[in-house]
């Protein structure tokens, strides 16, 4: 992500002034990064490695920037249409990176209950028509934003208070769902990844608390993360094997006669390997909740220290 809040003074502008800057910015980072990831999907035999790289990095930036398109809203104003665009092309990716952090989780599965056994993969077919889909969702040309200010000048509030408000706002609303059930973490990491985002473009300007904020936010982002994923492992998994053995069945019913031996066997392969993803899973998850659970109130605390230090240094820049 590039940076361009570089010094100390810049957080006494006006906050409408500074936020354009930022959106604007990460506009035009979001923008190359869907030119990187278009460019590599359409070059035959690419990388598929560097290819899905490409795509995460495109899908961070679309939600970097309608994080701060919604949590800037108060100072500046920009074109609706645009706003869902960048709604329609994050909704749109979201099955894609679902299926790839699924598939990650049963790699791993498969190492630790199967060792030597094959990964589980996605059809070929299946495969084609995501990446066609994405192709058409992202080569629509990106609409302008045209950010502009809401406030009158004279009502306007230093980036640095403004910023910190937010942060304060943002704090109160997560503290509260992280001493709840898995549903209401997973509302808490998101407010979590907003504060990230709103701190990220600072932590190169002079403060000594901003990058200590933005590890304690990484590090709960992602064990929050993880969390959730291991949770939704167990509601994509039919699914999954469904299509691997819609794949094992066609190809049994292009051979002449009824292979009922063959039918029987890839019913009973995937009963197996659903049974076994499945206690991996609820192995995996209850000892990720247990250590949830017994490090949460000082994790919390450090985040929240943090965060107290930052919102502090803000309102003295």
């Amino acid at each position: 992500m590039s940076q361009w809040i570089t010094h100390i003074k810049q957080l006494r502008k006006p906050a409408d002034q500074v936020a354009c800057l930022i959106v604007r910015n990460l506009r035009k980072d979001m923008q190359k990064a869907r030119r990187i990831w278009l460019n590599k999907t359409t070059k035959p035999n690419g990388d598929l490695q560097q290819n899905s790289e490409a795509l995460h990095d495109l899908r961070v930036g679309i939600r970097r920037l309608r994080v701060w398109l919604q949590q800037s809203r108060d100072q500046i104003q920009t074109k609706p249409r645009a706003r869902e665009q960048l709604k329609q092309w994050a909704h749109g990716s979201n099955t894609g990176r679902d299926l790839e952090v699924m598939l990650g989780l049963l790699q791993q599965a498969n190492k630790e209950i199967a060792p030597g056994s094959p990964d589980i993969t996605l059809p070929e077919r299946a495969l084609i028509q995501e990446n066609k889909r994405l192709e058409a969702l992202f080569s629509q040309r990106p609409l302008a934003l045209k950010p502009g200010t809401r406030t009158e000048r004279d009502k306007q509030s230093s980036f640095a208070n403004w910023l910190a408000d937010r942060l304060i706002c943002e704090l109160e609303k997560t503290l509260p769902l992280l001493k709840e059930d898995i549903d209401t973490l997973h509302k808490a990491r998101i407010h979590i990844k907003h504060m990230r985002y709103l701190i990220e473009p600072i932590t190169s300007c002079g403060l000594d608390t901003a990058q200590t904020a933005l590890t304690q936010l990484k590090e709960m982002q992602t064990t929050l993360g993880d969390l959730h994923d291991l949770f939704v492992l167990r509601q994509k998994l039919p699914c999954l094997l469904c299509g691997q053995l819609n794949e094992r069945l066609s190809h049994r019913l292009q051979q002449a006669g009824v292979p009922t031996r063959g039918i029987q066997q890839d019913f009973t392969a995937i009963r197996n390997q659903l049974t076994r993803y499945l206690h991996w899973q609820s192995t995996h998850y209850e000892a990720a909740m247990r250590g949830w659970y017994s490090s949460a109130p000082q994790t919390r605390a450090q985040m929240q220290n943090a965060l107290n230090d930052l919102i502090k240094e803000l309102r003295y820049a």
